[in-house]
């Protein structure tokens, strides 16, 4: 979101999150579990041309129009520029200039307090830092006493953090609302609630002896607190969990020239955002768009081949039949960027693809693949079809989206073409709206009868990717036992649930109702994408599980129910396998009638 000041903000999601370090300092500990409501916090620090703005004299040091404003008192932050700025554009500021005294249920800018901080900082992170706990990678975050070289630099240039906040860990020092207290953690003595709401257990080894919502400091003290670090600061005080007083007068940790600030203000929950927008207009019927072009039909397989362009013909041809062809918004793709492809694959790999393609090679890397001298691009024009469809919703031009598109994906790893996926759709959709749109919690759901190897292995250590799959077991491709559960900081945000032969409806809506929705709504994904593979389907060719049309149709209610609570809908689907052609046509209608509902 860009203010009507020009400053861009992030939307921070409400949430649980464990305060504080039992690794660091006396005063980060106990760690507790804290409930914060949803907020809006700028993308970056507050820079000069900004402050100046207001006609409050720059007391930074180093002058730049693009750097952090430094030398700012709490006081400036506070009751000068973020109630001028609430003033200018016509919101309530938060602050009385007399007593200092905050207004939190006022819709106009203010500081951030220590929980708000740090909940955005850690960005769904329980690690040291929000990328991990290996402090040798803090430089490609954040300017510190290593890599500044004595001074602040412009806001944005480093890294930013998995919710698309930069320079958490430094550059500049950050003002909190919060007056600071040692002992605070320690004194809070609040037991724990009963909210009823889902939240994470506790990371291994983190006790965790109080829960609290929305704390905002001691009611007294003459300090306030400071966070994130700065350019003079160590790597120790760069971690989520450090806190400071006014550092003014403590020499061991930062100097007044290395502390500036960023705004925080109110978001409305999203019940209250519903209420309002349907306050103000009926509203309007979903608007679902449909991906396709006939360049995917150019893709020639062998012949008998499962995955052929009939499989998309059948599609179009039912939905015709059916008066649903006439109803959703229609796509074309558009050709993606390598830039893109290159977030999955690596540069010798889309060569190589490439090369062979145009050298009339029969095969890609494997029998599974067969190819003819239009497959690269055809598969070019796959992952920009899945590109459209995200940009379409995310202007809101639709709702949500379904990609008749061909090849399919979830197989391909990142050097290799498998099972009939060159280019790995869906991971590259994911890193797209992660780069593109700064939306960093992405859950994945893959109910093809197949695991979707390819999706698993490009995410199995980022904690910001969710990905869930039901799948037969044992069969191609031989991934996807329950034990495979993510790596390092990804560990326990792969989810895999293998199913005998024979399964249909009844066991797997059971997988989707309970643990699908239950662990989607404690991740809290900001998009939603489907790996849509109907050969689940109790007819299909390849597969041998019982799901039916009305199977189908109810997943996509339960995944399209997630998406809608927890990001206002934003969901793509797209076509993976399913090879009885009346049976992938009857599905893909199903899904998609749900999908407009």
């Amino acid at each position: 979101m860009q203010t009507p000041s020009g400053v861009e903000m992030v939307r921070i999601p409400a949430g649980w999150f464990e305060m504080g370090s039992t690794k660091g300092m006396e005063d980060e500990r106990p760690v507790h579990r804290v409930w914060v409501d949803s907020f809006w916090m700028d993308r970056y620090e507050v820079v000069q041309s900004q402050f100046r703005e207001f006609q409050i004299p720059d007391p930074s040091q180093f002058k730049d129009p693009n750097f952090p404003v430094v030398r700012a008192n709490w006081t400036d932050a506070a009751i000068h520029y973020c109630n001028e700025r609430s003033l200018a554009e016509g919101l309530e500021p938060c602050y009385d200039e007399t007593t200092l005294e905050c207004n939190f249920q006022a819709n106009g800018y203010r500081l951030p307090t220590e929980a708000e901080w740090e909940y955005a900082c850690r960005a769904g992170t329980s690690t040291e830092y929000s990328f991990g706990n290996n402090a040798a990678r803090l430089g490609e975050y954040a300017w510190f006493v290593r890599n500044s070289g004595g001074t602040v630099h412009p806001v944005g240039l480093k890294e930013p953090n998995p919710w698309g906040l930069f320079d958490m860990h430094g550059n500049v020092a950050e003002w909190c609302h919060d007056r600071y207290g040692a002992d605070y953690y320690s004194s809070m003595g609040v037991p724990p609630m009963n909210t009823g709401k889902a939240r994470p257990e506790p990371a291994e080894g983190m006790p965790v002896l109080r829960e609290v919502r929305n704390p905002r400091g001691p009611a007294a003290g003459s300090e306030r607190v400071v966070r994130g670090g700065g350019w003079n600061s160590s790597a120790e005080s760069c971690r989520s969990a450090y806190r400071v007083s006014d550092p003014a007068i403590d020499d061991t940790c930062l100097a007044n020239d290395a502390v500036g600030f960023r705004c925080v203000r109110n978001a409305p929950s999203q019940a209250a955002e519903t209420e309002a927008v349907a306050a103000a207009k009926p509203t309007p019927k979903t608007r679902t768009a449909f991906v396709y072009d006939d360049v995917y039909l150019e893709h020639e397989t062998t012949p008998g081949h499962p995955e052929s362009p009939q499989r998309l013909v059948a599609i179009v041809e039912h939905l015709k039949k059916s008066g649903l062809y006439s109803e959703v918004v229609h796509l074309r793709p558009v050709t993606a960027s390598r830039r893109w492809i290159e977030t999955v694959h690596t540069a010798e790999y889309i060569d190589r693809a490439r090369r062979s393609c145009a050298e009339g090679r029969a095969y890609l890397d494997c029998l599974d693949m067969p190819i003819c001298e239009r497959s690269y691009d055809v598969a070019v024009m796959a992952v920009g079809g899945v590109l459209a469809a995200v940009d379409a919703v995310m202007e809101g031009k639709v709702t949500n989206a379904f990609c008749a598109v061909r090849p399919p994906g979830h197989h391909a790893v990142s050097d290799q073409a498998l099972g009939f996926c060159m280019f790995n759709n869906v991971a590259i959709g994911t890193c797209y709206v992660q780069q593109k749109y700064h939306l960093p919690r992405v859950l994945i759901v893959d109910w093809d009868i197949h695991h979707g190897n390819g999706t698993q292995a490009a995410f199995y250590d980022d904690p910001n990717v969710l990905y869930f799959s039901t799948h037969q077991w044992p069969f191609y491709p031989g991934t996807g036992s329950a034990l495979e559960t993510g790596r390092g900081a990804g560990t326990d945000s792969t989810m895999n649930f293998p199913l005998p032969r024979g399964t249909g409806d009844s066991e797997i809506i059971k997988i989707f109702e309970g643990k699908l929705r239950r662990a989607a709504l404690a991740f809290a994904p900001d998009f939603v994408f489907i790996s849509a593979g109907f050969d689940a389907h109790e007819g299909d060719l390849l597969g041998s599980m019982n799901v039916t049309t009305e199977g189908f149709a109810r997943l996509t209610r339960i995944v399209k129910e997630i998406a809608t609570q927890c990001c206002q809908g934003r969901l793509v689907a797209t076509l993976e396998g399913g090879y009885r052609l009346e049976d992938l046509a009857a599905s893909v209608e199903a899904h998609l009638r749900v999908l407009m509902e």
